[in-house]
């Protein structure tokens, strides 16, 4: 009965603290935005601006000089394909070139006249493709695409041709086709955009709340000079006075974690090749990591306002170093070191490895380190952050 009573005491702190926190919760709506409702009305945002998947009927201008049957397949043929929707207003190169600089159309497709008469012959044409490669990703899907359709058109008259030598119709094809390539995407057959940008812009999203959430429940009790109150029903301990305080705010990131998760699983269709456990974990981790952060700043810095700025820009620059529209391997050795001060990058390992390409579970072992470290980092920073909640210089600070 003693010891019951004595495990009682050693609990009470941290429940004292913890409703402590909810209660402060209840009644600020700073902390409801920065917990439930700002990460899902971004979380909407998000998804509604990319529900498209994989961008479609990109205008392209098409300048067709020639006016034969052949060129007007071709013009057919472009505009039956997904990427690119054909646009036959001008009738000269210098109308379509002032189009794409004023931002009408994205590439224009030049078809000189004698096209026809020149494939016909045998002697092949030259078309000309200027396309706006200001977005790389849209530029590139539109190469990608026109040449495709170009490439099938081609293949086609070779076949014709052949055939009509005499060639029977397999060894024209193989006449061709004299080196054929299999290509298979393993990791992102349909070239999806929402692959490629809504799985990172959703958990960088959490990252976010997450840090600001962290940084304004421990900044506010400089702000407001609670923070002897604060360690007072803790006991005066510093671990119990976080931990009270940050599991609240955990549990609700917990709750904007399980919508991301159904959104990208149920309404994007993202695929799960590897261990659900262990995204899991590395989940769990990303947000102790990143409150341990937040721990961090407000310790070193003694000042809310300053605190949530750095948090913001650290925050946001972790997208810039994930390797995703640009990968870390291709970076100078210094911008390699740099991605790693991001526990954003470590999870983008995990959940990329495990959720696309299937790692076996030991290639979880580095970057799961990797977010253990940040936290290890917020725990040291505690005897730091408790002198600057009981010294009189630095209460009320901004």
């Amino acid at each position: 009965m003693t010891a019951t009573k004595e495990q009682g005491k050693k609990h009470r702190p941290f429940l004292k603290v913890m409703l402590r926190e909810w209660d402060r919760i209840g009644s600020h709506r700073v902390y409801w935005f920065l917990g439930i409702l700002g990460p899902l009305l971004a979380f909407l945002l998000v998804m509604n601006i990319f529900a498209a998947g994989v961008p479609s009927n990109l205008p392209v201008a098409v300048v067709n000089q020639d006016q034969t049957a052949l060129s007007r397949q071709l013009v057919r043929m472009l505009d039956a394909s997904r990427i690119a929707q054909t646009e036959n207003k001008w009738s000269d190169l210098h109308q379509a070139r002032e189009a794409l600089l004023k931002g009408e159309v994205e590439a224009i497709l030049y078809l000189p006249k004698g096209f026809e008469q020149a494939v016909l012959k045998g002697e092949g044409s030259t078309l000309d493709l200027m396309v706006n490669n200001t977005n790389v990703l849209k530029g590139g899907l539109l190469q990608s695409g026109i040449h495709r359709v170009l490439t099938t058109l081609s293949t086609g008259i070779k076949l014709q041709v052949a055939t009509k030598k005499g060639l029977a119709p397999e060894l024209a094809y193989g006449q061709v086709y004299a080196v054929g390539l299999d290509a298979h995407v393993l990791f992102n057959p349909y070239t999806n955009y929402a692959w490629f940008l809504v799985t990172a812009l959703l958990p960088l999203l959490v990252v976010v709340f997450t840090l600001l959430g962290a940084i304004y429940a421990i900044g506010m009790e400089i702000r407001e000079g609670t923070g002897g109150e604060w360690l007072a029903a803790a006991g005066d301990s510093m671990l119990v006075a976080l931990s009270g305080k940050l599991l609240p705010h955990f549990l609700l990131m917990l709750v904007n974690v399980a919508v991301m998760h159904y959104m990208l699983a149920r309404h994007l269709g993202f695929p799960l090749q590897g261990y659900w456990a262990a995204i899991m974990l590395a989940q769990v981790l990303l947000l102790l990591a990143y409150q341990m952060v937040g721990v961090l700043l407000v310790a070193l810095t003694a000042n809310a306002r300053l605190s949530l700025s750095l948090g913001s820009a650290y925050a946001m620059l972790a997208f810039t170093y994930s390797g995703l529209t640009f990968p870390v391997m291709g970076m100078p050795l210094a911008a390699r070191i740099l991605a790693a001060l991001f526990p954003y990058y470590h999870w983008m390992k995990v959940f990329i490895g495990q959720a696309l390409r299937a790692e076996p579970l030991q290639a979880t072992v580095l970057p799961l380190s990797g977010l253990l470290v940040f936290v290890g980092l917020g725990l040291l920073c505690m005897p730091r952050l408790k002198r600057v909640l009981l010294s009189e210089r630095f209460r009320h600070r901004c």
